[in-house]
């Protein structure tokens, strides 16, 4: 903007000015602010205050580029079972959008360890820490860290698609067959092709020259797509292609969540919706019980949480809880009740049952599933579930442009402000 246009009609600090003072920030839930810097319209909005699932109010798409789908599934599961995770990245930016959405899939879960999206080298000592962590750290900074790095850490390479797993890393309990399937059929179906698709190629065009045999032009393929892959990737720290609010409205997004309407209708879901909801689904399946194992008695009426025996009788009933569920979830459920994670979750579902708008989404939302069975004669409410479509009624408001007032004209009859270089010297 500064350097390489002819737009600027007011100094490029009127520009930084009006981004910092004068374009208002959205109430959660109301409305979409709109910015236009030169051709690109940039919106940005914040989600309702009560709504826990940040849905795309996350650019989704982002990691799904970087890993094709079975990486995702076990990054994340790794994540779920509370192990050590390095992202490695030559762009910053990826680090932390990645770290964030890994987290978003935990929901109802949150990461509860360590957790540094962009680790500084002098503190790569930290990634040989006793505990689970989820860090990331640069390409630059990765060889310093190398000698740190735990040997039960899985590195997880957002640049290359890879994963590795050090020599000590603990094993993994299998994930319940019936629902990695779902699970992984949602992914595949909403967004399959968006890791081909960074790389100009669809899923369909390599199984079909895998299948020719022709092992060249496969290679020659997918060598094509890795330059693609890297050139696009190298331009991710730049400030412009960070700025899009990754919200339903955004051009990003458009024609997957308008294709097939006619009229202009809005669908009730995008994508990213559907992705996220894929991972909300899963947990909603193991831990549809969950709530049957919780103390009897209300932990608001105890000063104490010794019980009459002077041991606790308020304690979450995990043992009981794994032994009653299917045999093909409980390897997954044992790990998980171990963890600090579902601890957590436990503890504020025990003491703060009421106001917790996660707890209490999560709860409708088995409320919901367990109303769609025929044998349920007597539905519960879930008012509190919130359709996705309802963040797509924002308003929108422009913001306003960078005021010109008090300025002298500009030498020589010129038209808009240019410099040689920026920053300026």
């Amino acid at each position: 903007l500064a350097t390489t246009t002819d737009c600027m009609t007011v100094p490029i600090e009127r520009y930084v000015q009006n981004i910092c003072l004068e374009v208002p920030a959205p109430p959660p839930g109301a409305f979409e602010v709109q910015l236009s810097i030169l051709s690109q319209d940039i919106k940005f909005w914040a989600p309702p205050a009560d709504q826990p699932i940040p849905y795309v109010s996350l650019p989704n798409n982002v990691l799904f580029e970087c890993l094709d789908i079975g990486n995702i599934l076990f990054a994340w599961y790794t994540l779920a079972c509370e192990r050590k995770v390095l992202l490695v990245s030559g762009q910053l930016s990826l680090l932390t959008v990645c770290s964030e959405i890994l987290c978003a899939l935990l929901f109802p879960m949150k990461w509860s360890h360590l957790y540094i999206p962009v680790l500084p080298r002098s503190l790569s000592p930290m990634l040989d820490a006793p505990m689970p962590y989820l860090c990331g750290i640069s390409r630059d900074n990765f060889p310093f860290a190398v000698e740190d790095i735990s040997d039960e850490t899985v590195v997880v390479d957002l640049d290359r698609n890879v994963i590795t797993l050090g020599p000590g890393t603990p094993d993994l309990p299998p994930l319940p067959h019936n629902r990695r399937k779902k699970l992984e059929a949602a992914l595949k179906a909403n967004a399959g092709d968006v890791f081909w698709e960074a790389r100009n190629l669809t899923k369909a065009d390599v199984l079909r020259v895998r299948a020719s045999g022709d092992e060249s032009a496969l290679g020659a393929m997918l060598d094509k797509a890795g330059s693609v892959w890297e050139e696009r990737i190298n331009t991710r720290d730049d400030a412009f292609n960070l700025a899009h609010a990754p919200d339903s409205a955004n051009m990003e997004f458009n024609e997957d969540a308008n294709a097939g309407l006619d009229g202009g209708e809005l669908p009730k879901q995008s994508r990213w919706d559907a992705v996220q909801e894929a991972f909300l689904r899963f947990y909603v399946s193991l831990l549809q019980d969950y709530r049957k194992f919780l103390p009897a008695e209300s932990l608001q009426s105890r000063s104490t949480w010794r019980g009459k025996e002077g041991m606790s009788d308020l304690r979450y009933k995990k043992d009981e809880f794994v032994a009653a569920a299917p045999s093909e979830f409980q390897p997954f459920l044992e790990e998980l009740a171990q963890t600090q994670q579902f601890d957590d979750f436990v503890t504020r579902r025990m003491h703060n049952a009421v106001d917790a708008p996660d707890i209490k989404f999560f709860d409708q939302s088995i409320d919901a599933k367990s109303n769609r069975s025929k044998l349920k004669l007597k539905k519960k409410e879930t008012t509190f579930l919130h359709s996705a479509s309802a963040r797509r009624d924002l308003k929108t408001v422009e913001a306003v442009e960078p005021s010109s007032e008090g300025l002298p004209p500009l030498p020589g009859g010129e038209r808009a402000y240019l410099y040689k270089d920026w920053p300026l010297n």
